[in-house]
């Protein structure tokens, strides 16, 4: 009975997601100039990703990165059967809120670069970098504060709940008491020192923490780099997330140079120059072989999870600083093409073979 049910929340999970991703991607597409596929593209499409999953896939999203990009590519991932067919069978859901939770990065990674910790609240208790502490002492300890950043370490998502900000007497620096900023965000938060990103993330944008976002798969003991893109911050704003109307650009992870140009809300064509008039095309990013490295190695350290999104920003030295890893990342396949590229349909086979992570078996006992 218990796994009967659980399947049958399964497939409502699923069906509105798959309903959810439709009704966004039609939304996108009127927000852009679009570009007609052929019938012939169509044609090839849908048969492309029924022979891979045995789906009649929408091109929807293969007409949509065409019209933004000019780049025509089979293997777009339709971001429906992402999560529908692919996404959940290569992660172990079950296990995501417990290692997701950023106040714990700290403890999974203790020997990595982080932001430096001030506090966090972890299911209502409160704790600094190292040990367990009192609401007393956690508000004493944000009396006075510069240039520190509060988010949320649950289920935050595209920078929302993410506040830049100083305290001086017990005062946020927009004259709300400290004490108040907090209780708006209940419990489940961090509050971090602001990263001092290198000179040459600040010439894209200097308000915001600009990331290096990078895709990479596990299979087996291999760890393969899909993709990294940059994430860059509008002028004046303080997060890079797209959807908070930052732009991504792609990286070449060979050099480490920026291709070209950088993507931002649908209805934007291709970005030359930052807000700031930094040019894009063939500009160096500091530290990239380091990033990738670090990816390679932490993602051996998240055995149920077998693909993976990781934020790094670059301190002012040039070492790599990891802000989260996500076990669900967005897809950048504006700015990127094809998410999985040449390994589309090995990644796309191999999660066919895998149960859905939401069916767990419950042991029997006699």
């Amino acid at each position: 009975m218990i796994g009967k049910l659980a399947s049958m929340m399964t497939q409502y999970r699923q069906k509105a997601w798959y309903k959810e991703d439709i009704d966004d991607i039609k939304k996108k597409m009127t927000q852009c100039e679009m570009v007609p596929l052929s019938a012939a593209q169509k044609k090839d499409v849908v048969a492309y990703w029924h022979t891979l999953t045995g789906m009649d896939v929408p091109t929807y999203w293969h007409e949509y990165f065409y019209s933004r990009n000019g780049q025509f590519s089979l293997q777009y991932v339709p971001t429906c059967l992402y999560h529908y067919k692919i996404l959940y069978h290569l992660n172990f859901r079950p296990f995501t809120m417990a290692y997701i939770d950023k106040c714990l990065f700290d403890w999974y990674f203790p020997d990595v670069l982080r932001p430096q910790t001030v506090i966090r609240n972890i299911n209502g208790y409160f704790y600094d970098d190292k040990k367990s502490i009192t609401k007393a002492e956690a508000l004493e300890r944000c009396q006075e504060l510069k240039d520190v950043v509060v988010k949320p370490s649950l289920i935050g998502k595209w920078g929302r709940g993410v506040k830049l900000f100083s305290v001086e007497n017990g005062i946020v620096s927009d004259g709300e008491p400290v004490s108040q900023l907090l209780e708006g965000y209940d419990k489940n938060y961090i509050i971090q020192q602001k990263v001092e990103q290198h000179e040459a993330l600040s010439r894209l944008n200097p308000t915001s923490l600009n990331t290096i976002r990078v895709l990479s798969y596990r299979q087996g003991d291999e760890v393969v780099v899909l993709y990294a893109v940059v994430r860059i911050g509008r002028k004046g704003k303080t997060v890079d997330n797209e959807s908070a109307g930052g732009i991504n650009a792609d990286i070449d992870i060979a050099t480490g140079k920026i291709r070209k140009c950088a993507y931002g809300t649908p209805a934007e064509k291709q970005i030359l120059t930052t807000d700031v008039g930094t040019v894009l095309d063939g500009f160096q990013l500091p530290s990239v072989p380091e990033v990738l490295a670090t990816v390679k190695e932490l993602h051996r350290r998240l055995p149920y999870f077998n693909l993976v999104g990781w934020d790094f920003g670059i301190d002012k030295d040039g070492n790599p600083i990891m802000i989260e890893w996500n076990r669900a990342p967005d897809l950048s396949q504006t700015a990127h093409g094809p998410a999985f590229g040449e390994m589309t349909e090995e990644i796309v086979r191999f999660a066919q073979t895998r149960p859905d992570s939401f069916d767990v078996k419950l042991a029997s006992s006699k």
